[in-house]
């Protein structure tokens, strides 16, 4: 049998899951999904759509896509949430940065071997590719510093009232 965590990791947990759980969290963490997502679409899968080159794989892609901005930015809130923090201490700063840069650096590395591993194996990066790799790490670290920005919205509201 495994043993329980103390009470208060458990209490801290909970009470930090309860911020993030909001409304108003998971709302803009929807709307991010729904935005950012058809912007990630656009930009992976866009040549073959107009191509009309719509395979099963690129259905699954282009359904799968949205969860990465929501899932970032839940993750974004998460890493800026803190029950016991006031709203001031919880404003996105360089902690907030740095850690935005390796969701960045971790998530674009993942959606670039997704979406352009084959051509990166295979030698045949064209400038078009080359800039959809450029841009495809903005994404996450936009969206995950967006996601810091409404935990810390979140609390600031919270406080007020």
């Amino acid at each position: 049998m495994i043993p329980l965590p103390p009470l208060s990791v458990r209490h801290f947990w909970r009470r930090r899951l309860a911020l993030l759980c909001t409304r108003q969290v998971v709302g803009k963490a929807l709307l991010a999904a729904v935005l950012v997502g058809g912007l990630l679409i656009f930009l992976h899968q866009g040549d073959v759509i107009f191509a009309g080159r719509i395979t099963g794989r690129v259905v699954l892609k282009m359904l799968l896509t949205p969860l990465i901005p929501f899932c970032v930015t839940m993750l974004g809130a998460l890493l800026n949430s803190s029950p016991a923090a006031s709203a001031e201490a919880l404003r996105p700063g360089w902690k907030t940065v740095r850690q935005s840069l390796i969701i960045a650096a971790m998530v674009g590395g993942t959606i670039i071997a997704l979406n352009q591993g084959d051509l990166l194996l295979a030698g045949a990066v064209t400038p078009r590719v080359f800039v959809k790799m450029v841009l495809t790490p903005c994404v996450p670290f936009c969206v995950s510093f967006y996601g810091a920005y409404v935990m810390y919205r979140s609390v600031a509201a919270t406080h007020q009232e």
